[in-house]
């Protein structure tokens, strides 16, 4: 159940970005990243309806900190799509965002084998052939920069949250949500004066930002059912971002990165199997 919790964690990720990257085409990532996470923040509150969900405060508090390390996830994340292509920075994050959380549950006393390190180090392989084999690809050494630090940041957000308890439900979703919005409104207001607004784009919003919310809801469920395949599986999400890139906004995939993302996958995928 864990990895197929991941799975739908990867998928509503990579869907978030198909209508999130429009809102940054036209507006912007500060404003894209800000309205995905107040509608992301009111999807988490309505799922309490509907979730089992016991408040607690060491677990709002732990997906507030959450929160902060999605903030700057995704914010970098998007500024790092609006240098560069999905083909250099989505890799880059999933990886990381595989790694830490990977790192962090071992180090916590998680049973792993043999097989799972062999899996986290030939991902970390496929990781350097995309970004050293960017060829043509707009932006390599810019897109790697943001994405380094959005890797982090999303590492960072999801290990902290397989501290949760289960009784908790969806709160520390929502305190993960309503934190990272918070903190996107300080950048808006900081880096532009005032809270900007999106115009025509608020149904693109609206699917990104419930697409963000349910993809941390599923991450809850998986953790707490598997950790570690869970954890890894989740990291998948570039298999849709970059068909998502070349399929809706024309990105360039070399041969290398190619080569270089399937290995990813074959990595996080051993991770699973072991």
């Amino acid at each position: 159940m864990g990895a197929l919790f991941g799975a739908l964690t990867a998928l509503c990720i990579g869907l978030s970005d198909l209508f999130g990257r429009r809102v940054v085409a036209a507006r912007g990532a500060v404003a894209t990243v800000m309205a995905i996470q107040a509608v992301a923040a009111v999807v988490s509150a309505a799922t309490l309806l509907v979730i089992s969900s016991t408040f607690d405060l060491g677990d709002v508090l732990i997906g507030a900190v959450s929160g902060l390390g999605f903030g700057v996830g995704l914010g970098c994340y998007f500024g790092g799509l609006a240098r560069s292509t999905s083909t250099v920075v989505s890799p880059i994050v999933a990886t990381l965002s595989a790694v830490v959380p990977f790192t962090y549950a071992v180090g916590r006393g998680a049973a792993v084998s043999g097989w799972s390190v062999a899996g986290a180090v030939v991902a970390i392989g496929g990781l350097l052939l995309i970004t050293v084999g960017g060829g043509r690809v707009a932006h390599v050494a810019v897109g790697s920069r943001w994405a380094l630090v959005s890797g982090l940041g999303y590492g960072v957000g999801l290990s902290i949250m397989i501290e949760v308890s289960e009784a908790s439900g969806a709160w520390p979703a929502l305190a993960q949500r309503a934190t990272a919005f918070v903190l996107m409104v300080a950048v808006a207001v900081r880096s532009t004066g005032g809270v900007p607004t999106l115009g025509g784009m608020r149904l693109a919003v609206l699917v990104a930002g419930a697409f963000a919310a349910m993809s941390t809801v599923f991450y809850l469920f998986g953790v707490q059912a598997d950790t570690t395949p869970a954890v890894v599986t989740a990291s998948m999400f570039p298999a849709v971002t970059i068909a998502i890139g070349r399929a809706f906004y024309g990105d360039t995939v070399s041969r290398p990165q190619l080569f270089g993302l399937l290995v990813v996958l074959v990595g996080v995928a051993g991770v699973v199997a072991a």
